[in-house]
């Protein structure tokens, strides 16, 4: 049994699939906590990979498509994605694509990986999130830019397609940093650090959450 907190159909909203209609499937728990997650997970309904799959196809507009796309993401999905869960998808016609911070390994199987590299909080120094690494090469990397470390940490230690940087959104809420002291970033501000910073290294593109702007989930 697999803890999901929702599935829902939408369309992905960050990096290189952004845009393109996906089914979405958050798993519950994360081993991670960082300062700037917006995302609530802690919530959870028992399911089997049959429930998911059957659940899944309910809620995709178009069941006969060629190619449905689905994301598996969290909290952290590597927690409890395995074989099981990825030959159901498949066999249902899935294209499968993961979410994952990059500490667990992960099943075979999945079409897409996308690594979103986190430092978590205090007391972990950045240092230490990136030595605990546990993949080598994914098809996309998306950084949340921060402007307090520099992102080509990342690219020394992960082969990947694609090198999303994303601003970091946030909501007038103090936050803490991994070997930094408390600061205050303003939304707009850290847009246009993240725009300048790309146009100084031009191997990076710019991801911004595009389904907060369309109003979608």
């Amino acid at each position: 049994m697999y803890r999901v907190n929702e599935i829902f159909y939408t369309l992905q909203g960050e990096g290189a699939h952004s845009g393109i209609p996906a089914v979405f499937v958050r798993f519950s728990g994360c081993n991670l906590k960082c300062p700037w997650c917006d995302t609530e997970f802690a919530d959870y309904t028992e399911m089997s990979a049959e429930q998911i799959v059957k659940e899944m196809l309910c809620s995709y507009d178009t069941p006969n498509e060629r190619r449905k796309m689905c994301v598996l993401t969290g909290g952290e999905p590597s927690l409890q994605v395995d074989k099981e869960l990825i030959d159901a998808l498949h066999t249902a016609g899935f294209y499968i694509c993961i979410e994952t911070n990059g500490t667990r390994p992960l099943p075979d199987g999945i079409d897409w990986i996308t690594c979103s590299p986190k430092a978590g909080e205090p007391p972990e120094a950045l240092n230490h999130a990136v030595d605990r690494l546990a993949l080598k090469k994914v098809n996309e990397v998306k950084v949340v830019f921060t402007g307090t470390y520099d992102p080509e940490v990342w690219r020394k230690k992960l082969e990947a397609e694609h090198w999303m940087l994303q601003p970091l959104r946030y909501n007038g809420e103090w936050l803490l940093m991994s070997g930094i002291d408390d600061f205050e970033i303003d939304s707009n501000d850290n847009l246009d650090d993240t725009v300048r910073y790309i146009l100084a290294h031009p191997f990076w593109r710019l991801s911004v959450q595009l389904h907060k702007i369309a109003g979608l989930r």
